[in-house]
């Protein structure tokens, strides 16, 4: 019984889960574990995204469904339409996880208008807009459902030279919060995660970077680089029928960085 219980406000399965920036180094290994846990996938994504088939390939390979949308997220037109689609295809709105994002590091003084523009419409924007239109959809069905948005470390912590991703990542920690106190009578639950310094080739630059990873090994009592499957714990509990308490909330997965 008690097994049954445990493996029960785990499970995903039957559901439907939204991700945005999927084929990325983190989103691939969410969408692959919430496929496993028993979700379908519903990854929106670029019409020409090069790990468009790389997904597909990571979701069948665990006996995964996925269907891929796309749209161009820095269109605020295209993303809406998008989620239109969406549940025209008759899907449900259950669970969204917000994985997509950019990052450029350069000095403050040399932020350009363009880095600006970019950052803030895929790492702020697009999350607001997926969010509400996610919750829009719950609201008109009187439904409960969870939103998981990937904020950082750098949501706690400004960096050198990371002053407008810095920027981003904390608005998506504000944002997280207005939308989980506004909905969670609703049953509609909202938080985060913040990231440490992860392995994915966002970062392949830096951890091929000597100095970076001495500095790190100083900064991260773990010791270590993050690796992808170790966001998978957090992502399923917040994902996770049996989770129906927390919002609001972010899950530092760090190493002990931001503790230190």
């Amino acid at each position: 019984m008690a097994s049954e219980y445990l493996s029960g406000i785990f499970s995903l399965q039957g559901k439907s889960a939204i991700f945005t920036g999927a084929t990325g180094g983190l989103g691939s290994a969410l969408a692959s574990a919430f496929a496993q846990a028993g979700a379908s996938i519903i990854s929106i994504e670029l019409a020409d995204d090069p790990l468009s088939a790389d997904l597909k390939s990571k979701i069948e390979d665990v006996k995964g469904k996925i269907t891929q949308v796309h749209c161009d997220l820095r269109n605020p037109k295209s993303l809406r339409d998008c989620y239109q689609s969406i549940w025209e295809s008759g899907a449900e709105p259950e669970i969204l996880v917000n994985c997509a994002g950019v990052m450029k590091r350069n000095p403050c003084e040399n932020a350009t208008d363009d880095e600006l523009d970019l950052l803030l419409d895929v790492n702020v924007k697009s999350v607001y807009i997926s969010t509400q239109e996610f919750g829009r959809k719950l609201l008109s069905l009187k439904r409960p459902g969870k939103v998981i948005n990937i904020a950082s470390v750098t949501s706690y912590q400004a960096g050198f030279n990371t002053s407008v991703y810095s920027s981003t990542k904390g608005a998506v920690l504000q944002m997280t919060k207005a939308f989980s106190t506004e909905w969670a009578s609703k049953g509609i639950q909202v938080n985060s995660i913040a990231p440490g310094f992860m392995k994915t080739p966002m970062t392949s630059q830096y951890q091929d970077n000597q100095k970076m990873t001495d500095y790190l090994m100083m900064r991260v009592p773990a010791e270590r680089w993050g690796e992808p499957q170790d966001l998978i714990p957090a992502a399923l509990f917040l994902a996770a029928p049996g989770n129906t308490f927390t919002t609001g909330a972010c899950i530092i997965v760090d190493g002990g960085f931001c503790g230190k």
